[in-house]
């Protein structure tokens, strides 16, 4: 006995399980590049507001570091993202731009204790969103991003730790 399948058939089940895993890759591409770009965006914001209220010399030179290393992150991260297909984010989302707006009516020790507070979790969920694309990620490019940024956003963590008291 012969069993026989037509090739429509088939092509409706091959898609049918191919397909969620093309999505799922991408998805999590875009997952990806949107968090790191948030993350970048969300350092810069609040690190050009602690150069303008803090009185603290740690604190400044803390925020003029991650200005420069979020801007060169971005940077990479545009680079990287680009043929992905998925976009780069240019503005805060409504929570990130939200903190930042709380952020601005505190000032003195509450200002530095609230900023470094807030660089502590952004790093710390970076090295992990990096740690994670690096072993699942499927863009190259982006993996290979995520492989050179671990190390710096560890370091940007190590320091927010010291700066908080964590």
């Amino acid at each position: 006995m012969t069993l026989t399948v037509p090739i429509g058939v088939i092509w409706l089940v091959l898609s049918a399980v191919i397909a969620p895993a093309w999505a799922g890759n991408f998805n999590a591409e875009v997952d990806f590049v949107t968090r790191a770009s948030i993350g970048n965006l969300f350092a810069i914001a609040e690190s050009r507001l602690a150069l303008d209220r803090t009185g603290d010399p740690r604190v400044k030179t803390f925020a003029h570091r991650l200005i420069e290393d979020h801007e060169r992150a971005e940077a990479a991260l545009q680079a990287a993202a680009s043929g992905s297909g998925a976009a780069v984010p240019t503005t805060l989302d409504q929570d990130h731009q939200a903190r930042v707006m709380a952020l601005q009516r505190k000032s003195g020790v509450d200002f530095d204790n609230a900023y470094a507070a807030d660089q502590y979790e952004v790093h710390s969920n970076a090295v992990t969103l990096y740690a994670d694309y690096m072993l699942l990620g499927g863009n190259e490019k982006l993996k290979a991003l995520a492989i050179k940024m671990i190390p710096i956003t560890q370091a940007e963590l190590d320091d927010a730790r010291d700066l908080s008291g964590n």
